[in-house]
């Protein structure tokens, strides 16, 4: 056999080894059809209305010991009668989506900052995936609880800053990945980028984002961070999914922000109400969480932190 035949079997082979790798990766297992979430932020049943909801003082701190007879639901206006109420704080599934287009370059001390603080904020219990995205989501670390790996992994993704800035479809696929989970921690998404450009299919997006009940946070990174005043849909998401929105500021103080936005998913409540409306007509409701006004809470001017609203379910004929 000639040698240029025995190089093209190689390059052959090598293709094939190749395609089978990619076939069977975790990241692209992630775009396979997938169960649906156990402990989400909000479902929607057919009959049964759950989602979590977390309270914080005037100081932003996160309020402990409240109670069944502490909080009122409204649906579009509309009282609704608790039928499950949970106080248990969970651990997290968090994905960690780190921005490493060519925009963040200018700012890549902020995100090796980032990556050194974040590992040390982890409970016991808390599990952490990273990816990394610019013109296509990467991922860097499947999910661990250990903390060394987590960090050599916000390192290492960190080292090329390159391409566009593809939000959405990142957005999406760490989505699928926590639907995967069957896990029951409490599931958030951290999105660590400067806010500019913003590729991908939107509304794809956003349907996951809701579909897997994620809680998505946000660390702006830069000195006038585009997630502050530019992609209006981004902000929109973080505060229909009940999160917030942080700035990188000295290490001391992006450490208690960033403490602060995941003990607020952590020690989220869990309520489950049977909604009045049961028309099936696939309409937006607006949900709205207060705290009684014979609540002790009052006095502590309590703030309820949790999703705008949801999709009622359509009608087995009107689905496509």
């Amino acid at each position: 056999m000639s040698s240029s035949c025995r190089r093209n079997l190689a390059q052959l082979a090598m293709f094939w080894v190749g395609i089978l790798c990619l076939l069977t990766s975790p990241l692209v297992a992630q775009w396979q059809a997938v169960q649906e979430p156990r402990a989400p932020i909000l479902k929607v049943d057919v009959d049964l209305v759950t989602f979590n909801f977390s309270v914080r003082d005037k100081a932003r701190r996160t309020v402990g010991n409240v109670h069944k007879e502490d909080i009122a639901i409204y649906e579009d206006e509309v009282s609704q009668e608790l039928s499950f109420f949970d106080t248990e704080p969970a651990p997290l599934s968090l994905i960690v989506l780190l921005d490493v287009s060519e925009s963040v370059r200018a700012f890549s001390n902020q995100i090796k900052v980032a990556s050194k603080v974040l590992p040390d904020l982890l409970n016991e219990g808390d599990e952490v995936a990273v990816i990394a995205f610019s013109d296509l989501p990467n991922l860097f670390q499947e999910f661990t609880n250990d903390p060394r790996k987590i960090r050599a992994a916000l390192q290492r993704a960190a080292t090329d800053f390159s391409g566009a800035t593809n939000v959405n479809d990142s957005l999406y696929l760490a989505a699928r990945k926590l639907t995967a989970q069957t896990s029951e921690q409490h599931r958030a998404i951290l999105l660590v980028s400067d806010g500019k450009g913003n590729r991908g299919e939107r509304e794809r997006a956003f349907e996951q984002l809701k579909d897997c009940g994620a809680t998505l946070l946000a660390l702006g990174i830069g000195v006038t961070s585009k997630l502050a005043h530019g992609p209006v849909l981004l902000t929109r998401w973080i505060r229909e999914t009940g999160g917030q929105l942080v700035f990188f500021s000295s290490e001391s103080e992006l450490k208690k922000n960033l403490r602060t936005a995941l003990d607020a998913v952590r020690n989220q409540y869990s309520a489950a109400y049977v909604p009045t409306n049961r028309t099936r007509d696939g309409t937006f409701r607006r949900l709205k969480v207060e705290i009684t006004p014979q609540s002790p809470l009052t006095s502590r001017q309590g703030v309820i932190q949790g999703p705008d609203g949801y999709f009622a379910p359509l009608e087995s004929s009107q689905q496509r």
